[in-house]
């Protein structure tokens, strides 16, 4: 026996059934009914389950650097085993992770060479000058941080990652709903009419990057974006004089997830935007495929500090290209509560200030007068607080890639906005005598 099909009002997901008199899909629960070009709509839009098949890796094995003897020299951290290429003319006095300033030169297995590789373009004294800036204004900044902080100790690391170039192509499902308001005799009517628009295209993206090392913050060196990759140069050894340069430790299998959300992410907001004339829009559903992945294995510059306060231990990168920085600062909760409570007394009293100008002074200095200005002043004062907390720190993970989409690569196949059913919403008006 066959399945048995059945079919679930759009409107409400009650059970449809088939209204001869009408010749309509009817909904017994909500009274909606609906044509079979609707219930199709809505049943093709059902059956996009969401899932979204991998990415198929187009990568060649990169090639082994090595010495004469097969191996390179290097540092390893005997705080947290960081392993960081280096040569002669590496000034490596501290490890660049985890701040340890006694490193211990050895030998490594040969490192991997990149398909190329982004040269520093700022050097040691603009990224000094630069992490310095990035200290000014911080109002909760700890005295003793900027005091003992060593910045002359950052260095320059070639940190590897993976660029990943593929195209997503897929189909995204919106609920889009048209609001109207009419006003009938003492009744306000609430019209909202739903659509169905359905969405499928391709778009293009050129190397979405995400690093390869496992010492390295994902969201430290995702705040580091953009690269502008059109600058990369091939392999050449000479750009390592006076750097390090991280092994390569994760492989392009293990990131492809990471990147597949990104373009997944941007692939459904793009076509987001094609769905206009609409007062609200909300995802539906999806079916979004990533293929033609193709991987470049990449080295690209970056400033690195880490240092220690109060046993914590603080990392500040910063793009060796354009001089952006990322990182956390250490808070002084001592100075937060003294700001909280300096601006809650300002606001306070200038409440007060303004109660007793506007009710004047027969009505002023009831107990309401003073909780609400005491109110306020604390509202105030938290969200001042809570702003200059979230100026000690710029790190986040990136869930987009919009910046590494192809221009006008974007191909909308499918485009149809189906209109699903509408709700009428009656308000009663209490007119005055």
């Amino acid at each position: 026996m066959g399945d048995v099909l059945s079919f679930k009002c759009p409107c409400c997901v009650a059970p449809l059934e088939f209204n001869g008199d009408q010749g309509q899909m009817t909904c017994e629960y909500c009274g909606s009914s609906f044509t079979m070009e609707q219930v199709k709509a809505a049943q093709q839009a059902d059956a996009l389950d969401g899932e979204n098949s991998e990415m198929t890796w187009q990568t060649n094995e990169p090639e082994m650097i090595t010495d004469e003897n097969g191996k390179v020299t290097g540092y390893e951290c005997p705080s947290c085993s960081g392993e960081i290429i280096a040569n002669e003319n590496t000034a490596a006095t501290e490890c660049p992770y985890c701040g340890n300033q006694t490193i211990i030169p050895k030998s490594f297995d040969g490192m991997y060479k990149p398909d190329g590789m982004i040269p520093f373009a700022i050097d040691k004294s603009h990224a000094e000058e630069k992490l310095r800036e990035f200290y000014k204004g911080k109002k909760l900044l700890p005295n003793s941080f900027t005091d003992n902080n060593h910045i002359k100790a950052i260095s320059g690391v070639y940190v590897p990652f993976w660029l990943a170039s593929a195209k997503a192509d897929g189909t995204v499902v919106f609920d889009a709903v048209k609001t109207k308001t009419e006003t009938k005799g003492n009744e306000t009517i609430n019209i909202s009419d739903t659509y169905m628009a359905t969405r499928k295209g391709t778009l293009d993206f050129s190397r979405v990057p995400a690093d390869a090392s496992k010492e390295m913050d994902d969201a430290l060196m995702d705040s580091l974006e953009p690269y502008d990759t059109s600058k990369m140069v091939p392999y050449d050894a000479a750009y390592f004089s006076g750097y390090m340069a991280d092994k390569y430790d994760v492989t392009a299998e293990e990131v492809k997830e990471r990147i597949n959300k990104r373009i997944r992410s941007t692939f459904e907001s793009e076509m987001r935007e094609t769905v206009k004339g609409y007062n609200s829009v909300t995802k539906k559903n999806d079916s979004i495929v990533v293929k033609d992945g193709k991987t470049e294995y990449a080295f690209l510059p970056v400033w690195m500090l880490s240092t220690k306060y109060n046993d914590e231990v603080y990392t500040f990168a910063m793009n060796g290209q354009t001089g952006k920085i990322s990182g956390s600062l250490p808070i002084d909760m001592g100075k937060y509560w003294k700001g909280v409570a300096i601006t809650t007394a300002i606001v306070f009293a200038i409440m007060l200030a303004l109660f007793y100008f506007a009710i004047g002074d027969t009505g002023f200095g009831g107990a309401s007068d003073f909780i609400i200005s005491l109110v306020v002043g604390l509202i105030i004062a938290f969200i001042r607080g809570g702003m200059q907390k979230s100026a000690m720190s710029n790190v986040h993970i990136h869930t987009e890639a919009k910046r590494y989409a192809v221009e006008n690569s974007l191909k909308l196949q499918v485009k149809t906005d189906t209109f699903m059913f509408s709700k009428r919403e009656v308000q009663k008006n209490n007119n005055a005598s």
